[in-house]
């Protein structure tokens, strides 16, 4: 028969098995908004040195290339206040 206390670490093991995945997961999406920014922000200043003779190019470039950095940064900062929040359930 199985005790009430074996179970209840069972449930505790479970819970924190379910976070460490959820924290992991959490990781794996901030470094694809990194990864992506990145991207963004490269194809911005390809487009800015290849196409100088072209303002529209020029211009998507550095709208690319802003929101290369925009993503870059939100990945950063919603990173910490993401894990919080898991932690915290």
């Amino acid at each position: 028969m199985v005790t009430s206390e074996y179970l209840k670490k069972r449930l505790i093991s479970h819970k924190k098995l379910a976070q460490e995945r959820t924290i992991f997961a959490n990781e794996r999406n901030t470094l694809a908004y990194i990864r992506t920014g990145f991207g963004a922000f490269a194809l911005g200043l390809a487009l800015i040195k290849l196409f100088e003779e072209n303002i529209s190019y020029v211009y998507a470039g550095y709208g690319a290339a802003t929101i290369g950095i925009a993503m870059i940064i939100l990945g950063l900062v919603y990173y910490p206040i993401r894990k919080k929040r898991i932690l915290a359930h």
